[in-house]
């Protein structure tokens, strides 16, 4: 038999690709205190009628399907946002709102692996419902640019848009929901002349097509500029016109709640999921050009799921994302934690009982102490330390013993002194 392999796709966590992801999550969780949105759990597996309802065919196809034994047909969760909607759906529709709901969570996609893309990858989600004040997405926004902060990064920008602009001419000309949901599908994959040639059998009219094109054209840094131009672009065309009111005055608000980043606003722009309704947005950083997350607004999910109608919006920082995107800018700090590690190491053997307690005696008051547990000699046990990270090792040395005392030697500054066995925690806590 072979050697056995991970499977394609998929990733082994080692200690220190661990204590980096664990970063990034401790500071989503640091967000979701700081902005109040409570932690939830979903199931990995779910019906594959709900993932798949809003989901768009690029996703569909690439969701884990498998039946049961019972020959339910599930699948393996491709995002949370689904499942989340029909958790307030079946057992939150009376909670207070607005409702705030976290969750740090892996979810599987068939993708082709390649950087930044795996088939099994981590995200973390802010989902807020029961309101549709553009406040609301203004916070969403916020949140991503708090996190992007609070994880190392000053350089980023967020590219912003609103799908009820391009679904506002559609509409106007009236094209159904099904043939927006494709067209939209072509324009995320950047398939835009493919989708130009769908609008144009749709058999619109030459202003209709002329629109989308003009706003596929329309993107920069430039925001109220953009705005501009596209409201003269758009008097025909109310619904589109409601919609850039819209994403201007969040905008706004954003601004105004400390979002101090650049907006890159496209009017061309859309996401692979079809449940969204109102203003979505990525965020970039200049070096990497896939996202580190995005959101938006998603009114109509909730009800799709037999709740009631529900304003919602939402999004799903990348935590793989966000993780690669700090190693290639050299953002992690050299330490993941600043607190002291210790090595206890007896001379001989007759000596293990007595580095046994002196372990544990610290572990009782909160210090980070571990047993030498391979019997080596010290010089060993010090390279060992040295390569471990360890701040401090304590020699446990029969002579030292017979004053009740240990060397506490400082590996961080290189100095050793003799220390009192009742002194130790008080010797260790003041370095």
């Amino acid at each position: 038999m072979g050697t056995f392999r991970t499977v394609k796709g998929m990733r082994d966590f080692l200690p220190e690709d661990l204590a980096k992801r664990k970063f990034v999550e401790e500071k989503v969780r640091e967000c979701f205190r700081l902005y109040g949105y409570e932690e939830i759990e979903t199931p990995t597996l779910e019906s594959f009628d709900l993932i798949s309802a809003k989901a768009g065919d690029e996703i569909r196809h690439r969701m884990f399907i498998l039946n049961d034994l019972s020959g339910r047909k599930l699948a393996l969760r491709p995002e949370i946002t689904p499942s989340i909607a029909r958790i307030v759906a079946n057992k939150l529709r009376t909670e207070a709102k607005p409702l705030k709901l976290g969750y740090i969570a892996n979810c599987f996609r068939y993708d082709n692996p390649q950087m930044g893309r795996y088939r099994e990858f981590w995200q973390a989600g802010f989902e807020l419902f029961g309101s549709n004040q553009p406040i609301a997405d203004a916070e969403i926004i916020s949140i991503n640019s708090d996190l992007m902060k609070r994880s190392g990064f000053s350089d980023f920008f967020i590219k912003i848009g609103h799908v009820g602009v391009i679904r506002g001419v559609l509409s106007d000309e009236g094209v159904d929901e099904a043939d927006q949901n494709r067209i939209m599908g072509l324009i995320d994959q950047q398939k835009t002349t493919k989708a130009l040639i769908i609008i144009k059998k749709l058999n619109v009219s030459k202003n209709c097509l002329n629109t989308i094109k003009s706003l596929f054209k329309l993107k920069g840094t430039n925001w109220k500029q953009i705005l501009l131009e596209s409201k003269r672009n758009l008097q025909q065309n109310n619904k589109a016109l409601t919609a850039l009111e819209n994403l201007e005055e969040i905008i706004i608000l954003a601004r105004m709640g400390g979002v101090e980043t650049d907006f890159f606003l496209d009017l061309g722009f859309t996401r692979g999921l079809e449940y969204y309704t109102g203003m979505i947005f990525e965020v970039f950083i200049p070096n990497l050009d896939i996202s580190l997350g995005g959101g938006g607004r998603y009114d109509k999910l909730v009800k799709l799921f037999g709740g009631e109608s529900m304003h919602a919006v939402g999004c799903a920082p990348g935590i793989d994302r966000i993780v690669l995107g700090l190693e290639r800018e050299r953002l992690f700090p050299k330490k993941f934690a600043s607190f002291k590690k210790i090595l206890v190491i007896p001379v001989n053997k007759k000596l293990v009982l007595k580095a046994l307690e002196v372990a544990s005696d610290l572990r009782r008051n909160g210090i980070v102490a571990h047993n030498e547990v391979v019997g080596r000699s010290i010089g060993s046990a010090l390279s060992y330390a040295n390569k471990k990270s360890y701040t401090s090792i304590i020699i446990i040395g029969p002579k030292e013993l017979e004053r009740d005392c240990v060397i506490l030697r400082d590996l961080l500054r290189g100095t050793q002194r003799e220390v009192s066995i009742i002194d130790l925690f008080d010797e260790i806590t003041s370095e």
